[in-house]
Formats: C-alpha cells, structure tokens, sequence
C-alpha cells in the first residue's frame, strides 16, 4: 500500500450522531411525559418538537463548519446529503402535529402564537418544495415549478436564508402554545437548548462564516478551449496559494463581487501546479455568462478545498467510471501522478463523440506510463452505452473500490445496479453535487 495514503475520515460519526439524537430526543419525551396529557396531543407535540431537533440539525449541517463536518460525514456532498434528509424529514412531522394538536382545547393558544407557528411551517414547507422540484420533473401537474425553481437558483439561495427565522418563530411558538412545556421544566429546557443550537448555527452562518473562511485571490491567466461548449480556465495565484488534493472541489466567483455569486468547479490541476486550473461547461444560466464572458485578467476569489473523492482510500483494484465533464477529477488524479500508480485500475471513460471526449491525449499517454491504468473508451455516437453490467462481466466488481463522476441521473442508476450485484455501499463513491 502506498506511503502517501491519506487516513480514511470517520465518516459514519455524523449519521450516527444524528441518530443518537433522534433516538434520545424520542425516549426523553416518552420518559419524561406529565401526567394528566392526552395521548393523541401528547404524540402530535412530541413530533412537533422532533420537526424542531430535526431543522436544528438541518442548520447545523449548513452552517459552513466543514472542516469539522466533512470528516464526520465523509465529503461536502454527503454533509448536504444530510442536510437535506434532516430538513425534508422535520417538514413532514409538522403534518402529524397539526392533525394530532388540533383536538383537545388548548388554554395556551392564542392569535399571535398560532401566527408564529404558521408562518414558520409554511415558510419551510415552501423552501423544501423549491428545492426538490426541479428532481420531480416527471410529475406533470409540477413541471412549471421545476421550470422556474431551475432557473431561479439565486432566488432559492436569498430564500434559503430565511430558514433559521423559521426555526427561531417555531421555537417561541412551541414555548408559547404547547401545554407540555407548560408542565414540564425539562421538556421546556430541552426545547429551548434545540432551537438555541438551530439559531446559532444560523447565525455563525450568516454573520460570521464568511468573515472567518479564507478566501484566496486569483486573476484568469487563460481560457482554453476544449470543445464547442466547454474551456480550462487557467488562474494565476495573487499572493498565498490555494492548498488542496486532487479530486477536491472549490467556490469560485469571477469578476467583480456583484457579477458572479459563488459556484463549484472541480479543480483539475495537480496540486503541486502552480496555476489553478478548472473545466467550466456551459449548462446552467451563470456557467453560460461565465463561459461567454471570461477573458484572461478578471478577478477570479476562490473558497476551498471541499471534498473527499480521493482513490488513495479505497482499495488496491479500482473501477474509476467518468462521463461527461465528469472527467475532470480524474484527470487531477492523473496529473497528480507522481512516477507510479500503486492501484490496479480500470477507466471506463463515456463520451458522446470525438469533439465530447475531453484530456483524451493526456489519458492516453498516462496509461502508456503506468501500465496498471487501463482505458476503456465509450463513444456514443459509435459504440453501445455504458452500462454497469459491462463493468460487472468485465471484473471482480466486488472486491474493487468504485469511484463515479457524471451526470446524477446516470450516477444513481449505476450506484443502485452496483449495490445490487453485490458491491459494498462504503466501496462506491460519487460527488452529488446537488446542492438543494
């Protein structure tokens, strides 16, 4: 095993901190119930208060502290995986506490509490519904929603930053109107410390993150083009150079601070180069501005390194599958190369044609270098698509460690036939760049 293998991140602490959690939130309300507490309501207002844990974490999880969460979680994306799960489910319980609080009469209520409680479910459900319409394509009577929601990211974003508001009003709406907390200290205690810990992970995010991320400053040294719709952009370092490893991604704004808003780009130069260098395809309305407007000067401000797609921590035998600009981490890896690969790979490389095959002289003069890399080439326009039962006939799929790079629909088909012939889920890795 090579000596430079980076220690594999502890990446189940996350998840099961989120589960303990949960569990414990769940059995503190069953131990601690008051007597004399209807059990319908009882249940409604105990999901309530798991809604509430539930967005707290959501906060936490988004509040930029990734140098903590990204070793817990295993990667940028899978932090955001979380994220979303944690959010998605805390809106749903909002649904059995208002069926099940709405019974009994409730001497607590009042026009401004039920108002706070309100505004707080409806502003959450609205976000969580922006951010997963454009998956939900397929969905007739939604695909005006999806539409707009893809087009108006920045929309969604400004939004988005609303929702540690919605967790503070749900929070006093809770203290107000729920007759447990009424009577019971430790319940009321443990609320507030949820919600308090939601706030100020809010908080940090707002004020105070940004002040205390580094931000590295860059200027455009070249824009080269690559195809019909896709250029390497080449940054020069203004003052302290951005340390990272092959396969991280990065935030990149170009231009002024009013012309672009952060985006993620892989980096695709090896981390002992000098010069920074990204694959930036024309797709979304800010990369097609970008695209068409970069020109070599321009300020570029750049926050990072994130991610953990790194092959030195998986196994000696490796499927490495790439379609699209998806290409780009891996060809860091290979210019990351250093006089031997000590894994014994299989690239599969699926493009749509010739002029879509992107670095395809560097790979193939990599592969004449280190003989354990082997390339197996996918034109669409001449050969049959790339499936996972090539890979599976091809190979011990098994006993490899497999890492994907592509567009997400094709990333999850592989990812679920993959699992399904037996491969490990800890042994298949794949950036999920969504980021609602």
């Amino acid at each position: 095993m090579p000596a430079d293998r980076p220690r594999r991140p502890a990446s189940l602490i996350g998840p099961a901190v989120v589960v303990v959690l949960v569990a414990a939130y769940a059995a503190l309300w069953l131990i601690a119930r008051p007597a004399g507490q209807p059990t319908g309501r009882y249940l409604g207002e105990m999901a309530g208060m798991l809604a509430l844990l539930l967005l707290s974490l959501a906060l936490v999880t988004s509040s930029g502290l990734m140098g903590v969460l990204e070793p817990a979680f295993g990667g940028f994306d899978r932090v955001m995986v979380w994220h979303r799960g944690v959010a998605v489910a805390g809106v749903l319980l909002v649904i059995p506490h208002w069926i099940l609080v709405s019974g009994p009469a409730n001497p607590y209520r009042s026009g401004i509490a039920d108002a706070l409680g309100v505004i707080a479910a409806v502003g959450l459900a609205v976000l969580v519904l922006w951010a997963f319409a454009p998956r939900l394509r397929r969905v007739q009577t939604i695909r005006l929603i999806a539409k707009m929601a893809s087009s108006t990211y920045e929309r969604w974003r400004i939004g988005h930053r609303f929702t540690g508001l919605f967790v503070a009003l749900a929070t006093v709406h809770a203290a107000l109107v729920d007759p447990v907390l009424h009577k019971s200290r430790l319940l009321l205690a443990a609320e507030l410390l949820t919600g308090a810990v939601g706030v100020a992970a809010y908080l940090y995010r707002e004020l105070l993150a940004q002040r205390l991320t580094p931000v590295y400053h860059y200027t455009v040294q070249e824009a080269r083009q690559l195809n019909q719709n896709t250029i390497e952009v080449g940054l020069k370092p203004i003052g302290k150079q951005l340390r990272f490893s092959a396969g991280q991604f990065i935030f990149l704004a170009l231009g002024a601070p009013e012309q672009f808003d952060y985006h993620p780009f892989t980096v695709a130069s090896a981390p002992a180069d000098e010069e920074l260098r990204l694959s930036v395809k024309a797709s979304g309305d800010d990369t097609r501005r970008l695209y068409a407007d970069l020109r070599p000067g321009i300020d570029a401000r750049v926050v990072g390194p994130f991610g953990m797609f790194d092959y030195r921590l998986g196994e000696p035998r490796q499927v490495w599958i790439a379609a699209g600009i998806g290409i780009t981490p891996f060809i860091s890896w290979i210019r990351a190369l250093n006089g031997s690969l000590d894994y014994q790979v299989d690239f599969y490389y699926s493009a749509a044609d010739e002029a879509s095959t992107l670095f395809a002289d560097e790979i193939t003069a990599a592969t004449a270098r280190y003989p354990s890399l082997t390339l197996h080439l996918i034109r669409t326009d001449r050969d049959p698509p790339l499936t996972p039962s090539q890979i599976w006939s091809a190979h011990p799929i098994t006993r490899s460690s497999v890492y994907m790079c592509g567009p997400p629909e094709m990333m999850r088909t592989f990812q679920q036939e993959l699992r399904a012939h037996g491969v490990a889920p800890d042994h298949i890795r794949w950036e999920q760049f969504g980021l609602r």
